[in-house]
């Protein structure tokens, strides 16, 4: 049954089968659960050549390719992965395919949108653009402040080609960050700004015109405009969560619905509509199998805790009370203790991904776990995205073991990874690194370690004489290093 396809024959031509593809999914569902990945791969890729446009499935593909990946399945390796078949929709899931065989391989997810966007062009009523999307957001977000210029012009061109105009700037400035003088990307940066300009003002002109315009009503336009506006007026947005309730108990597995209810209840930006949410996330990832409802239900309280906090500042500032003082710090003790088991919960899931051990290290430091703290650091100075401040943090945690030389080295190299003088991580790392010398140079009488606090000192009060107490410090220091040369 589950042998040779028939997605795309041997001419190259589509043929659709949703039959074929439902047995392909319903059998890579189970063989997720019994945990065979390798072969849930095979069976999403051959349901996909049914059905290439099923964005869920590509989702579900997705959460199993990571899953593989925390169960240390295996890398393609030397040979690489063998063609699905001959057709630009085959060429897709055959970098598709290699991408969830390495599932954090930037690369991968370029070849992948490059040849989904080839799809999109050859096969334009399958709407494959979408598909391209997806992956070029994927590959986005895992290169982080990756210094390859060509990569990113890559990814221009194809959200360009799928008509993604805010991703194809976004990509192209980050090329030009990386070539400033380069005068052909800064005209292609020109030319893309006023090609998405163009494209806005040929939407509005056409707006209620054509066959789209025909068919939709007064009522399901005003829907449209609510779900797509930051904020609505109370009775647009509960039509709106009453449309998308609706349209759930249909098609009560369709996680692309449990979405778009869950954007309309967050818009209420109301706690009971968020309790709704969070528990329809949760019971979508118990159902489903897919994390990324759970980590979504985590942000949603996450949401919740900020909301207060900022709420009980702002009753403090206008007027002072010990009792909000005490209900704020139980909050926040509260935050804390959940981000902590929220973090640590993703980190299990996701152990390569070192942004989520930063965000735990920050955590774990907050609550004064600091071996913790540093052993999440650790890994996370690894990570390009964070890895001044990682160091940064490591440092303090070493400072606050009273390692003072571990400090002073991590701290130093955080500021050689981060040479700016005058932002906020940069003159934190200089007066901790200060502190660190000046408690070596007190407790080993190292004369060369006050003189380095002194230089510290001597820097940040020339970038900015009314940070913290540097003044007294510059002078407590310069006494110091007297002090250690008059023996």
């Amino acid at each position: 049954m589950f042998g040779k396809t028939e997605g795309s024959n041997s001419s190259g031509a589509f043929k659709r089968s949703d039959r074929k593809a439902e047995a392909f999914f319903r059998h890579a569902e189970t063989t997720a659960d019994a945990r065979n990945y390798d072969y849930c791969v095979e069976l999403y890729i051959s349901g996909l050549r049914h059905q290439p446009d099923n964005l869920r499935r590509h989702e579900e593909l997705r959460e199993v390719a990571m899953r593989r990946k925390l169960a240390k399945g295996k890398k393609p390796g030397l040979m690489g992965v063998k063609s699905v078949g001959p057709s630009q929709v085959d060429k897709m899931l055959t970098a598709e395919k290699a991408a969830s065989l390495d599932p954090t391989n930037y690369s991968l997810y370029v070849k992948f949108m490059d040849e989904a966007a080839a799809a999109e062009a050859e096969e334009p009523e399958l709407h494959l653009g979408e598909v391209a999307y997806r992956a070029g957001l994927i590959a986005m977000e895992m290169m982080g402040p990756v210094k390859n210029a060509k990569v990113w012009i890559k990814l221009r061109d194809n959200f360009h080609a799928i008509h993604q105009y805010d991703k194809a700037i976004e990509c192209c400035r980050r090329a030009v960050s990386l070539k400033p003088n380069d005068s052909s990307l800064l005209g292609d940066l020109k030319d893309l700004e006023a090609e998405k300009y163009a494209a806005k003002s040929s939407e509005k002109s056409e707006e209620g015109d054509g066959f789209r315009g025909n068919i939709k009503g007064s009522e399901e336009q005003e829907l449209q405009r609510a779900a797509q506006a930051t904020t609505s007026s109370g009775d647009a947005l509960d039509r709106l969560i009453t449309a998308r309730r609706s349209e759930l108990e249909e098609n009560p597995e369709d996680p692309d619905l449990v979405t778009k209810l869950v954007d309309a209840l967050l818009k209420k930006e109301q706690a009971e509509p968020e309790k709704e949410a969070i528990a329809l996330l949760k019971r979508t990832a118990e159902q489903s199998g897919q994390y990324r409802f759970k980590v979504r239900a985590g942000d949603v309280a996450m949401r919740q805790f900020n909301r207060v906090i900022r709420q009980l500042r702002a009753k403090l500032k206008k007027s002072p009370d010990d009792t909000l003082k005490q209900q704020l710090q139980q909050v926040m003790g509260q935050k804390l203790k959940f981000e902590l088991k929220e973090y640590g919960d993703r980190v299990d899931h996701y152990p390569t991904d070192l942004t989520l051990k930063f965000e735990l290290g920050k955590r774990q430091f907050m609550a004064r776990q600091y071996d913790d703290a540093i052993g999440s650091f650790q890994q996370a100075k690894d990570d390009p995205k964070n890895k001044a401040q990682a160091h940064y943090y490591l440092g303090k945690a070493y400072l606050e073991k009273g390692w003072s030389d571990e400090a002073i080295e991590t701290l130093d190299d955080g500021i050689k990874l981060h040479p700016a003088t005058s932002d906020p991580l940069a003159k934190e790392m200089r007066y901790d690194k200060m502190i660190a010398c000046v408690g070596v140079a007190e407790s080993n009488q190292k004369t060369e370690m006050a003189e380095e606090a002194e230089r510290l000192a001597s820097e940040l009060l020339k970038t900015d004489i009314n940070y913290k107490d540097i003044r007294a410090q510059r002078d407590r220091i310069r006494e110091l290093v007297q002090k250690l040369k008059d023996g």
